[in-house]
């Protein structure tokens, strides 16, 4: 893990000197989980963005028992969008899948921008890469140099969901345990989960399976301590599991409460996101940040671009057992705001005592009645250096009989609050390549919303295998892109944050 302060100075360095500490190989781990079909699907930005016009990417299945199996190469060199299914490209059992990018040109980062899917019938998850053998020891010195314990997973136990985390043995293979603990306001649990696994193995960990004695609907905030594992970057895939076999689950996220990582000024942090009126919207967030007591608001802003007041959620004290969960649905409605007018929301953190953290991250949570999409999100702060002066943005969406894709384009007048209007060119991509062009307008602080099939007025065929599209948005700086991917019939949703 290393520091935002950390992570600014390397943006720094590679914008002033691009061919400093170059990187010739990104890459990422699938794991295999058991009820699911494995797949990847990726823009290929390297030609788009970059203007690379021949990568190599080489997959690797790795048996149960940790040995390599026949790795295949594919040369990635036509502006289109890429799928690769992985389940079943090996006759052997498979407990990952190692992805790996090469090139003789300057890749600048490591991680892949990868989306890795998971689908059955009945539900579809999607999760940017987050697992990886990293290039070199050189990069172990600089990645492992701070180990903290891994949050941000949303605890949800009852009758039908339970809440999973799987970990992943590095290369090495792992003989150690895993330290889960659960804060709640009044009572802890805790307890260690022995592993036992070859290299790159997995194992499932239910938490109820692991604290028996934890009531169903109990409130708590979930970490868990991986072991350190040399030449590994490892992130636990954390969420819900139904009793059927379904999942919603996004990768977890640091928790800084024994970190001093702060700004030097205490100016709010703040981002926006687009609002659902389709979907239920929540936030969550946890006290994860750096020794910090903020104040927490949120603001509705409508489809006129009209910002509405702005309303005082809670306070959030790191370190601490309190976390806040904020149904906005419900809040707006009870404001008497009427929700097809709402476009977006505010998140803003402020400091009320001390120091303003590097990170604050929250959840973004929509929902449709069943498995809930939560996305980690990390608070603009003012000051973050932004290398270029447009937008460049790309994110994965999905359709077929049996899935919809809620899009939301958001424009965010941080760096310049008399920006009126954002102009976007948005180009839409598939396996064939380019399928689409847009040029919109979008009123600054609002979200351009629409569902990728009706957008495109695509002919869905009568088959659950997902249609990949991906969306390119270049325009202003302040643009972001969401999405979220619902189930037509179980309303099991998942979604995820543009790159």
């Amino acid at each position: 893990m290393k520091t935002f302060n950390d992570v600014q100075k390397t943006r720094i360095k590679y914008h002033k000197e691009p061919d400093l500490n170059p990187i010739h190989r990104s890459s990422l781990m699938v794991p295999e989980i058991q009820g699911s079909i494995a797949e990847i699907s990726f823009l290929n930005h390297f030609l788009l963005k970059r203007n690379y016009d021949h990568i190599a990417c080489v997959i690797t299945p790795i048996g149960i028992d940790g040995k390599k199996l026949d790795s295949r190469l594919h040369v990635i060199d036509e502006p289109r969008v890429y799928r690769f299914t992985l389940t079943g490209i090996s006759e052997q059992l498979v407990s990952n899948y190692m992805v790996e990018f090469f090139s003789s040109k300057n890749l600048f980062i490591p991680f892949s921008a990868v989306m890795v899917n998971h689908r059955s019938d009945d539900f579809f998850n999607q999760v940017h890469s987050f697992n990886r053998s990293l290039n070199d020891i050189f990069e172990d010195d600089e990645v492992n140099n701070h180990v903290v314990k891994e949050a941000s997973v949303d605890l949800i136990l009852n009758d039908n969901i339970d809440t999973c985390l799987l970990f992943t043995a590095g290369p090495m293979g792992c003989s150690d345990t895993v330290d889960i603990e659960i804060v709640g306001e009044n009572e802890t649990f805790e307890s260690k989960k022995q592993i036992n696994l070859p290299r790159f193995g997995t194992e499932l960990i239910s938490i109820s399976n692991t604290f028996k004695n934890i009531p169903n609907n109990f409130s708590g905030i979930l970490k868990a301590s991986q072991p350190k594992q040399p030449l590994f970057y490892g992130r636990l895939l954390g969420g819900q599991w139904n009793s059927s076999g379904e999942f919603s689950a996004n990768h977890t996220y640091y928790d800084f409460q024994n970190v001093e990582d702060y700004w030097k000024d205490n100016q709010p942090s703040k981002s926006y996101y687009p609002f659902f009126s389709e979907l239920i919207n929540s936030i969550r967030i946890y006290p994860l940040s750096s020794p910090s007591e903020l104040e927490i608001f949120v603001t509705p802003v409508l489809e006129d671009s009209t910002i509405l007041d702005e309303i005082f959620i809670d306070n959030l004290i790191s370190p601490s057992n309190k976390f806040i969960d904020k149904n906005l649905n419900s809040l707006f409605s009870n404001l008497k705001i009427d929700l097809d007018k709402l476009s977006s929301y505010i998140v803003t953190a402020k400091v009320k005592n001390g120091k303003k953290p590097g990170r604050i991250s929250l959840q973004v949570v929509y929902g449709k009645g069943s498995l809930e999409s939560s996305i980690n999100m990390t608070l603009y702060n003012p000051g973050t250096f932004v290398g270029n002066k447009k937008s460049f943005k790309w994110g994965q969406t999905v359709t077929s009989s049996k899935f919809e894709t809620l899009v939301g384009i958001t424009t965010a007048p941080i760096d310049d609050p008399t920006k009126k209007i954002y102009e976007c060119h948005v180009q839409f991509y598939d396996e064939t390549g380019k399928i689409a062009d847009r040029n919109w307008e979008i009123k600054s602080g609002t979200s351009k919303k629409f569902t990728i099939s009706e957008e495109l007025n695509l002919t869905i065929n009568q088959n659950s295998v997902p249609h990949y599209v991906w969306c390119v948005i270049e325009g202003d700086p302040g643009i972001s892109f969401n999405a979220v991917t619902y189930n037509n019939k179980t309303n099991n949703c998942s979604g995820d944050h543009g790159f």
